[in-house]
C-alpha cells in the first residue's frame, strides 16, 4: 500500500504546483502575525517565571480589548485576534506545566480552552469562505465561477450570525470570563529562572509534535493532519517566546514551525470545505461543478501536505533530547550575555 506521503506526492504532481509552489508566509501568515512584537517573547534580562507571567497577563489584556471593540476592529477580526491570543496562552502554559503543577495547569488550560469554544464557532463560515478564496487563485476563475452559489450561501449565514445578536453576546460572555480568570495569573507559581522552567515543555512539544508527524506520513487523515498542526503551532509559539537566545538558529526555526503550521491549517479548512461540499449539492448548477470542486481541493490538498511533511521532516530531524540540549547551550550562551534580573 502507499504511504501518506507517497500519496500527496502523486496529487501534487497531478498539478502545477507541487511543494515548491506553496508560499512561504513569513513575514504575515494565515493567521495575520509577524514576529516582533515584545508582548510574545522573554525580554533581555528578564527572568523566566516573571515573564512568562507578563507574556500570558499581556495576552489576556489584549483578548479583553479585542473583544470589548477598544481596538475599533470589526467582530470578525476581533474573534480571530482574540482566539489567536488564547492560543498563545495555552501555548504558554504548556510550557511551563512542570513549573506550576498539572493541577493549576489543567485548570488554568481548561479556563482559556473553554473560553476559545465560545468563539469558534463563528469563524466556520468566514473560514469556509477564505478556503474558496484560496481554491479560486490557485485554480482561476473556473473554479471561482462553480463555488459561486455556495459562497453566496456560507456569507448570508455570516450575516445572519452577526444580525441575530448571538455574535456580540458571545464575545461579551468570552471578555466577561477572561476578565474573571485575570487576577490569577500573578498567583501562578513562577517565581524562579533558568532554563529549567522552560526545557521539559520544550522538549514535550518537541516530542509530541515528533509523534505526531510520524502518525501523518502513516495515515494522512484529518484528525493527525490537525492533531500535528496543534503540535507545531504550540513549538512555534514556545520558539517565539525564547527566540532572542538565537535569532539565526531559533528564529529560523520558528520561521520553519510557522510555514509549516499554515500548509496545515490551510489543508484543515480545504477539508472542512469538502465536507461541505459534498453536503450541499443544491449549492450547485450541476453534480459536475460539485464533483470538479471537490478533485481541486483533492489536489491542492495534496500539494499542501506534501511540502508540509517535507518540513515536518526537517524540523522534526534530532531526537527531543538533542534538540533541547542545543536550545539549552544557546539560551546559556545568552544569559551570560545578558544575566537575569530577578
Amino acid at each position: 500500500m502507499a504511504s501518506s506521503r507517497d500519496q500527496a506526492a502523486a496529487i501534487a504532481a497531478a498539478g502545477t504546483v507541487g511543494a515548491a509552489g506553496v508560499p512561504s508566509k513569513r513575514v504575515r501568515s494565515r493567521d495575520g502575525e509577524g514576529f516582533d512584537s515584545d508582548a510574545y517573547r522573554l525580554l533581555d534580562g528578564e527572568a523566566v517565571g516573571p515573564g512568562i507571567r507578563r507574556v500570558i497577563a499581556g495576552q489576556v489584556d489584549d483578548a479583553i480589548g479585542q473583544l470589548r471593540g477598544e481596538t475599533g476592529a470589526e467582530p470578525a477580526d476581533a474573534i480571530h485576534e482574540a482566539r489567536k491570543d488564547v492560543k498563545k496562552i495555552r501555548s504558554a502554559l504548556r510550557l511551563v506545566r512542570d513549573a506550576i503543577g498539572d493541577d493549576v495547569w489543567r485548570r488554568e488550560n481548561d479556563h482559556y480552552r473553554d473560553v476559545a469554544r465560545q468563539l469558534g464557532s463563528f469563524r466556520d463560515s468566514e473560514i469556509l469562505v477564505e478556503a474558496l478564496d484560496g481554491l479560486a487563485e490557485r485554480f482561476g476563475s473556473t473554479a471561482e465561477g462553480r463555488s459561486e452559489s455556495l459562497r453566496r450561501r456560507l456569507e448570508e449565514e455570516n450575516r445572519t450570525a452577526h444580525d441575530d445578536g448571538s455574535v456580540e453576546r458571545a464575545m461579551a460572555g468570552a471578555a466577561a470570563e477572561l476578565a474573571a480568570g485575570r487576577s490569577r495569573i500573578g498567583g501562578l507559581p513562577l517565581e524562579g529562572d533558568g532554563w529549567k522552567l522552560l526545557s521539559p515543555g520544550l522538549h514535550r512539544s518537541y516530542r509530541r509534535g515528533r509523534k505526531r508527524l510520524l502518525a501523518v506520513e502513516e495515515e494522512a487523515s484529518v484528525t493527525n493532519l490537525h492533531e500535528l498542526r496543534k503540535r507545531v503551532k504550540d513549538l512555534w509559539y514556545q520558539l517565539r517566546l525564547i527566540r532572542d537566545a538565537d535569532r539565526e538558529l531559533i528564529g529560523s526555526l520558528a520561521d520553519h514551525a510557522h510555514d509549516l503550521s499554515d500548509h496545515l491549517g490551510d489543508d484543515h479548512d480545504l477539508a472542512l470545505l469538502r465536507e461541505q461540499v459534498q453536503r450541499r449539492r443544491d449549492a450547485f448548477a450541476s453534480p459536475v461543478d460539485q464533483r470538479h470542486l471537490i478533485e481541486e481541493i483533492d489536489q491542492r490538498r495534496g500539494e499542501l501536505q506534501f511540502a508540509a511533511i517535507s518540513l515536518g521532516d526537517r524540523i522534526y530531524a534530532e531526537k527531543p533530547k538533542r534538540f533541547a540540549k542545543r536550545l539549552e547551550r544557546r539560551w546559556d550562551a545568552w544569559r551570560e550575555r545578558e544575566p537575569a534580573v530577578a
